[in-house]
């Protein structure tokens, strides 16, 4: 049915209405009664001693109201039963022609839906036409393809100018928000290099929001209390080769000045003979030898740290010496036993041996 239906027995309901005519009896005898009560109880105030008189009227004059107001509400219902009875008459009448209105009603929804979905396909394929080429996801208009393919903006299936320019609108301004954040991250990864720092957690920044100024001032504190730091840690470094040195220094020459004890600690009735063998280049070279080991082994050691009142070391040191006798050799055995020493002797064919 393609034309617009006209019927003009049905453009109005004629109703025969008569308005209720409702009558106050006595009406004058009603105001007075009315005002004597307002003008004897006008500017009364209630108190402690009248309080139970007080009650009492007020008691009386909301019965005097419910009363009323009763009444009202009687009237009112009387004159409602007409127009109820008229109103269920009316929507039982109306009722058929209700349905037929909502079957087409549906089904013109059902149409404009359809024809929706087509304008919103399009939209969807100028806004993938529109961002090609470019770093723009056309995903992210989703929300205003809604408002896009309103019929408004279409000739049946075909998009208007204003259309076109408002997506084109909406994709510059992304654009550019696009070349201003690579700006922006380019800024900050430049700054960090300079710097020898990371970029990464400063570009979580920017991502989360900041601006460039607010993760320049981040960068900027960082930076200097990354310097700080290191120029604390280099001096706690430096200290610590330098107490590593004198510890290491401390040990060479005590170990130097027990050695030399011990040279001196040798009894004074060895004679020249012994002297000079002392004293001959490879007893003096053995003797080197020995004291180079113990200082290799030393350096291997944890770090020596003299103690506060007692000192005490172990040297080995080996002697190659001709006696005149046997007697001369046991007393100096002595001597260096006295001294806290002690002497293992060796055989001269085991070290033949040995060589």
């Amino acid at each position: 049915m393609s034309e617009v239906i006209e019927n003009e027995e049905i453009k109005d309901i004629q109703i025969e209405f008569k308005p209720a005519v409702i009558n106050i009896l006595e009406e004058e005898k009603f105001k007075e009664s009315i005002n004597r009560v307002v003008a004897e109880y006008t500017g009364h105030v209630p108190s402690v001693e009248n309080l139970t008189v007080d009650r009492k009227t007020r008691a009386s004059l909301n019965k005097l109201i419910t009363k009323i107001e009763t009444r009202r509400k009687e009237i009112k219902k009387s004159i409602n039963v007409p127009y109820a009875e008229f109103e269920g008459w009316y929507k039982k009448a109306i009722a058929p022609m209700e349905k037929v209105i909502e079957t087409i009603d549906a089904g013109i929804k059902k149409i404009e839906a359809e024809q929706k979905e087509v304008r919103k396909k399009v939209v969807d394929e100028l806004l993938v036409e529109l961002t090609t080429d470019t770093e723009v996801d056309s995903r992210i208009f989703e929300n205003f393809v809604d408002d896009w393919a309103k019929s408004s903006n279409f000739n049946d299936t075909k998009p208007k100018k204003q259309l076109i320019d408002s997506i084109t609108y909406v994709i510059d301004g992304e654009k550019q928000k696009i070349a201003e954040y690579k700006s922006a991250k380019q800024s900050i990864s430049d700054f960090c290099f300079g710097n020898n720092i990371t970029s990464t957690p400063y570009i979580r920044m920017l991502d989360s929001g900041k601006t460039v100024s607010e993760i320049m001032a981040v960068i900027t504190e960082d930076v200097i209390f990354e310097k700080q730091r290191k120029e604390v840690e280099e001096k706690r470094k430096e200290a610590e080769r330098q107490r590593q040195a004198e510890l290491e220094k401390q040990q060479q020459e005590y170990e130097t000045r027990k050695l030399e004890e011990s040279f001196n600690a040798l009894p004074s009735h060895i004679g020249q003979e012994n002297a000079r063998a002392l004293s001959q280049p490879e007893v003096v070279e053995h003797v080197k030898e020995e004291f180079d080991k113990k200082t290799e082994q030393s350096h291997s050691e944890p770090p020596y740290q003299e103690p506060e009142q007692i000192y005490h070391a172990v040297i080995l040191v080996e002697f190659d010496i001709k006696f005149r006798d046997i007697e001369a050799k046991d007393e100096w055995k002595k001597d260096i036993e006295k001294s806290g020493g002690r002497i293992k002797e060796v055989p001269v064919w085991e070290k033949i041996k040995n060589i």
